[in-house]
């Protein structure tokens, strides 16, 4: 099982160094902050509460990379739930305004409450986040694998 989480931790740095190369450099003026931290919460399908970290990969002119990192608890319902951390890439679109389309995937890795195995399973969440520009309050609305979630926090 170890084998299989530094395979996904290679392929998530491989596809995001890809990434970052293949996108062309623009002069935006509209730059979102380089960091946001935020607590998130989210119920059904999955259940969830969250710290998260991320930090600002590639500034394009129509999108911006994010890389992120969080810990707590996790997983599904009806299947396990435990402690644990995920990592994730976060695609934010840009615009002139507060509100912004995001995706993110990668994955969310625990140890289950009642059994003690180790779990994997897979992030893919859609929505859309309130952010200033110049960064500040943010607060995220998606839906996902893990579940409808709410994530308040500050973006700087």
């Amino acid at each position: 099982m170890l084998s299989f989480l530094k395979k996904l931790c290679l392929i998530t740095f491989i596809s995001i160094l890809y990434h970052s190369a293949a996108l062309t450099q623009t002069n935006v003026t509209n730059e979102l902050g380089k960091n946001s931290v935020y607590l998130g919460a989210g119920l059904l399908p999955g259940i969830h509460t969250l710290i998260n970290y991320e930090r600002r990969i590639k500034l394009g002119k129509e999108f911006t990379w994010y890389g992120r990192t969080g810990i707590g608890m996790g997983g599904l319902i009806f299947n396990e739930v435990g402690p644990g951390g995920l990592g994730a890439l976060t695609l934010l679109a840009n615009n002139k305004k507060n509100l912004h389309f995001e995706l993110s995937i990668g994955a969310f890795a625990g140890k289950g409450d009642t059994s003690n195995k180790l779990f994997i399973y897979p992030l893919a969440d859609v929505g859309y986040r309130y952010q200033k520009p110049d960064g500040g309050f943010l607060f995220r609305f998606k839906f996902g694998i893990l579940g409808i979630g709410v994530d308040l926090g500050y973006a700087f």
